[in-house]
């Protein structure tokens, strides 16, 4: 196999598997976490004991496949560290090598987190997106000083920094419990603004995300036309009459 044919076959592999490992990262948290700040009954213990495997199993062959079709296989063991501890520590616990099975946890975390921030960032900065939170997390916390400020002392609800970054965050979100609201005239402005950044990001989040999904061929990170849509939603209506066809 040749040079670029493994580097072909490697970037469709991360790009086909990319989401899905990320939200196994993601997963794999409360896994760990869970039992290290709370006691849990034994079933619940098993049913984290099977998780725990099983999407160790699902990293480790995907470590092995992206391996095998790699060029240079040390260099890419060590590129991508994180994946290897990920696929390691667990056969630490019968070495002894660390004292205790909480150590062991917290040792796990550290890959796994390695692993969700490095695809963390590989998806935001394909499309842009660290600028959009960073906007709006700017404006979550411009808006909850300035309310903080006209709200204080109004006879409102919103008195302390700590209740205004709630509020704050529930508008954006568009939850609005309803605890916490403004009274003040320029308060409620704020709140409009908060609400419109909160509509914002959230269509351009689900835009993004749709636009991810539906990524296919071509180069990583390239951009998704309508016209791409349409040739993928042709073909695959070719392939629904060709099958029409077949059973005809």
């Amino acid at each position: 196999m040749d040079k670029e044919r493994r580097a072909e076959l490697v970037d469709r592999f991360e790009r086909a598997t990319e989401l899905p490992l990320l939200v196994l990262a993601l997963a794999i948290i409360p896994v760990l976490v869970i039992p290290l700040v709370t006691e849990v009954s034994d079933m619940i213990s098993a049913t984290f004991l099977v998780l725990d495997w099983t999407i160790w199993a699902v990293f480790a062959a995907d470590l092995g496949v992206r391996t095998y079709l790699s060029e240079r296989r040390l260099n890419y063991l060590v590129r991508h560290w994180y994946d290897v501890l990920i696929v390691v520590l667990p056969f630490l616990r019968p070495l002894r090598v660390l004292r205790s099975a909480r150590a062991l946890r917290l040792a796990r975390l550290g890959p796994f987190l390695a692993r969700s921030a490095v695809n963390l960032r590989d998806l935001l900065q394909g499309r842009g997106l660290q600028y959009v939170l960073l906007l709006a997390v700017l404006a979550v916390f411009g808006a909850a000083g300035l309310t903080y400020r006209m709200e204080r002392d109004q006879g409102g609800t919103i008195n302390d920094i700590g209740t205004a970054l709630w509020w704050a965050v529930s508008t954006v979100t568009t939850v609005g419990y309803g605890d916490a609201f403004p009274v003040t005239a320029e308060g409620k402005g704020v709140a409009v603004f908060l609400m419109l950044v909160g509509i914002a990001l959230f269509s351009w989040l689900t835009a993004n995300i749709a636009a991810f999904l539906v990524e296919f061929g071509g180069e990583k990170g390239r951009t998704v036309t309508l016209g791409d849509i349409m040739d993928k939603l042709e073909s695959l209506e070719a392939e629904v009459r060709a099958l029409r066809h077949g059973t005809s």
